[in-house]
């Protein structure tokens, strides 16, 4: 006698086929539209966020990277920190009062430096002190670290059946480890070897899709009425299948606004 699927596990099935295969149509639309090359894709990926102003952007092996500084090291930390604090198990908790005052002091940093590199686009304003590609790295880093202590909580938070109360951030280690490697990044960014160009380009802008991914899963799941439901990351398979083909759509819709501004790639 052979066994039947039920009808609803069927429909999951193909609804999770489906949106599978519009992933993979989103992202084949947007490589086609966007220039050629690697090259091309990262600097299409890097356009719908990033200014890209060259006097503003750092250059490895001297090709200019994707992101300008800024973007580049708010990525990089993000991307890393998020890597890291992810073997954290599914943590929902706040951390201590002086560790958040510590990562809104990283906020201020990057606000602060942002605003007064700024200055320097308004004629006949000076900034409050001389702009430099390595201190918007740096800030950019810093604030990459804030950015995935929100993030991931949010994300355990919403998602997740059964987590953990603890903080993310629950010992200072962790902090000390999270500024150690934001300054091995930083470092191996500013000493200009060329072979890691494609490398630190790729995460850079990679890390786009995976933290609009993440935020855009979030709200699907919200949308779905699916809080709280999964145990594993497999069981969402289609809410984070939705959840990158938004942030595909929505880079796509950022190149196609900039380029009929700008009428240039």
């Amino acid at each position: 006698m052979k066994n039947h699927i039920p009808v609803s596990d069927s429909r999951k099935k193909y609804m999770t086929i489906g949106l599978l295969i519009l992933l993979l149509v989103a992202l084949a639309v947007w490589l086609i539209l966007t220039p050629p090359g690697i090259d091309g894709k990262l600097h299409a990926a890097g356009y719908s966020v990033c200014h890209q102003i060259e006097s503003h952007s750092l250059s490895i092996g001297g090709k200019t990277l994707p992101l300008c500084a800024r973007c580049t090291g708010t990525f990089m930390g993000l991307f890393f920190s998020l890597l890291y604090l992810s073997f954290k198990k599914k943590r929902t908790g706040i951390p201590s009062r002086l560790k958040i005052a510590i990562l809104v002091l990283f906020c201020a940093a990057f606000l602060m430096d942002g605003i007064n590199s700024s200055l320097t686009l308004l004629p006949g304003i000076k900034p409050f002190y001389q702009p430099d590609n390595r201190l918007r790295l740096i800030t950019g880093l810093l604030f990459g670290i804030s950015l995935a202590n929100l993030i991931l909580p949010l994300w355990h938070q919403t998602l997740w059946a059964e987590a953990e109360s603890r903080p993310v951030l629950d010992r200072w280690m962790d902090l000390v480890v999270l500024i150690l490697i934001a300054a091995a990044v930083g470092t191996l960014i500013l000493l200009d070897i060329s072979f890691l160009y494609y490398p630190i380009a790729i995460l850079s802008t990679g890390t786009i899709f995976i933290v609009l991914g993440m935020i855009y899963s979030l709200l699907w799941c919200i949308i779905l009425k699916k809080e709280n439901t999964l145990h594993h990351l497999r069981d969402g398979i289609r809410i984070l299948s939705a959840g990158v083909i938004t942030a595909i759509f929505q880079v796509g819709m950022m190149d196609f606004a900039r380029l009929m501004i700008t009428k240039s790639w």
